[in-house]
């Protein structure tokens, strides 16, 4: 009898213990989620990349003829047209060339006249007359040459452009063939920027860049795929055409590029902030408010976008979707909107 008493007892205090708990259930305080309305809507599907602005065509520029530099004309960043001179070189050994070359030219002119006046009276053999015409070619071949060297004494802006990389100071002797600075055409600019293995394949033609440090956003076309990956990142450089911006852009500039590709385009769909999917045993979820309460939901993922996930079932028009706070939930959670 006692015992039967015992186990009596301690059925009423199990059953006391659990209405507490559930009592104690109710009355907690409710957590504080973020939420938004899930809606049916179009979507666009894009990718963004970080790029730097290169100019169109960069010439490296030398000199032809060795020399000390007498003056520098130019500074780096300077916008100069074509044939405008960028640097001299001491030109006293050529010129004295070009006036030795000019009398040695006259005097085969001259030579070459007097000896065809008397050839045409037969005075004169035509091996004669021959040797001649070859002092005067020769004569002129040298004259020529010394002008061309007197042009190449200074360094010319073969088109229009800017300076850069120019470091050569009067003074300096150069040597034929070294690289002294380039002139980049800014006519027109292109962006190159790194994608992953994975987009390179599918990746669109157009799309457009924005360029924060001229507050721009132009469009784009891409020109060129690089056909080798990067060793270490595994990406592949991608150039593109900027449209227009000829005016601001500078090279080296920073631009995000946005590409959209239509055919991962999503209409009529439902797409929800990629934090919010859960993955658990049974599949991917998400938590869902309804009357107060967190309800964790059972959805088929149908593929990412870039602005979401698509969900193409467990969802409906108007269920409210919890994106923050969910970490703490469980099934019967109170809960209350913090959409601060």
């Amino acid at each position: 009898m006692r015992y039967r008493l015992f186990l009596i007892g301690l059925t009423v205090i199990a059953f006391a213990a659990c209405s507490s708990r559930e009592h104690a259930a109710r009355q907690q305080a409710p957590l504080k989620v973020q939420t938004m309305v899930v809606e049916r809507g179009t979507y666009s599907a894009s990718s963004r990349y970080v790029g730097t602005v290169e100019a169109a065509h960069e010439t490296p520029l030398s000199m032809q003829i060795a020399g000390r530099v007498t003056a520098v004309q130019v500074k780096n960043g300077e916008r100069v047209n074509k044939g405008q001179t960028l640097l001299v070189i001491d030109d006293t050994q050529v010129r004295n060339a070009l006036v030795s070359s000019e009398a040695a030219l006259r005097h085969a002119q001259d030579g070459f006249d007097r000896v065809k006046q008397v050839h045409a009276k037969g005075v004169v053999s035509d091996q004669k007359m021959v040797e001649i015409e070859s002092q005067l070619a020769q004569a002129k071949a040298m004259y020529a040459a010394a002008q061309r060297q007197l042009e190449e004494c200074s360094l010319m802006a073969p088109c229009d452009g800017v300076v850069q990389g120019l470091e050569v100071q009067p003074g300096q002797t150069i040597v034929p063939g070294v690289r002294l600075c380039s002139l980049m055409d800014v006519t027109g600019f292109s962006i190159r920027f790194a994608v992953p293995e994975a987009e390179i394949k599918d990746l669109a033609c157009n799309g457009e860049m924005y360029c924060a440090a001229v507050d721009a956003t132009l469009p784009i076309r891409v020109v060129e795929k690089s056909m080798k990956a990067s060793q270490i990142t595994h990406t592949y450089d991608v150039i593109a055409n900027i449209d227009g911006g000829s005016d601001s852009l500078m090279d080296g500039m920073v631009g995000v590029v946005t590409i959209s590709d239509e055919r991962l385009a999503a209409n009529d769909v439902f797409v929800i902030p990629v934090r919010c999917v859960l993955l658990k045993p049974e599949g991917y979820t998400v938590w869902l408010m309804k009357n107060g309460i967190a309800e964790r939901r059972t959805i088929t993922a149908g593929g990412y976008l870039a602005n979401g996930v698509q969900v193409t079932d467990g969802l409906q028009a108007g269920d409210t979707l919890i994106t923050e706070g969910y970490q703490k939930l469980y099934n019967g959670c109170p809960v209350t909107m913090n959409n601060e």
